[in-house]
């Protein structure tokens, strides 16, 4: 006879349809995305290039989170073509992520206020840092239990795994420039990871140029 604890999983929580979660997930993205708009204020008694010229750091953090909230939706929503299956622990994976996501407008504020000060740039670098791993930990649980459509190869899956750690490593590397050095130095320090994903980039169409090559001297 099946265990209760059992059926109830397989009737209430496993599911093969992420539909309803997929869109709950969307639309927490969608409001922290709309969240971090409050930061910004138009004082009294000022002048417009004044407002500009005294919100700029609002705006750059406004921008900064905007646009790491959208790649994590990115991310999340291509994720979510391929996974076709879930269970109560991916779910709770999902929410733990989601829990984050909410939270962003929060050390973003933080960012827009106290933006010189180390505790604020090492909360915000952590805070990004920790979204990437736990879009990782959602990727690898799917994977590791079948949740995840057939047509996603081992190489997909590994090349898909690999970045999401471009983001964790240049974000948690600042932490200790924050500390240590200067936390303005620790901000102009997350472009880098522009330049590190131009160089996976690189890297991959070196590899698989490398290959044809490989391919057509082993056909002549």
């Amino acid at each position: 006879m099946e265990d209760v604890r059992a059926k109830y999983r397989r009737v209430f929580v496993d599911g093969s349809n992420t539909e309803r979660l997929v869109f709950f997930s969307d639309a927490i993205f969608a409001i922290a995305m709309t969240l971090l708009v409050i930061d910004l204020k138009v004082p009294q008694g000022s002048t417009a290039w004044e407002v500009l010229v005294d919100q700029s750091q609002a705006f750059f953090a406004y921008a900064l989170s905007f646009t790491i909230i959208a790649l994590n939706w990115m991310a999340h929503h291509r994720k979510f073509r391929v996974i076709k299956a879930h269970d109560g622990r991916l779910m709770m994976l999902d929410l733990v992520l989601l829990f984050f996501v909410a939270f962003v407008p929060f050390p973003t504020s933080l960012l827009s206020e106290y933006g010189a000060q180390p505790a604020a740039v090492v909360l915000y670098a952590f805070v990004v840092g920790l979204l990437s791993i736990l879009q990782y930990l959602v990727w690898s649980y799917a994977w590791r239990h079948g949740f995840v459509d057939k047509s996603v190869d081992l190489e997909l899956y590994r090349f898909n795994r690999r970045n999401q750690f471009t983001t964790p490593l240049v974000f948690w590397l600042s932490i200790p420039i924050a500390l240590f050095i200067d936390a303005q130095a620790a901000m102009y320090f997350w472009f880098a990871l522009f330049f590190v994903n131009i160089g996976l980039r690189i890297y991959d169409r070196a590899r698989v140029s490398r290959s044809r090559d490989s391919v057509s001297e082993a056909a002549s």
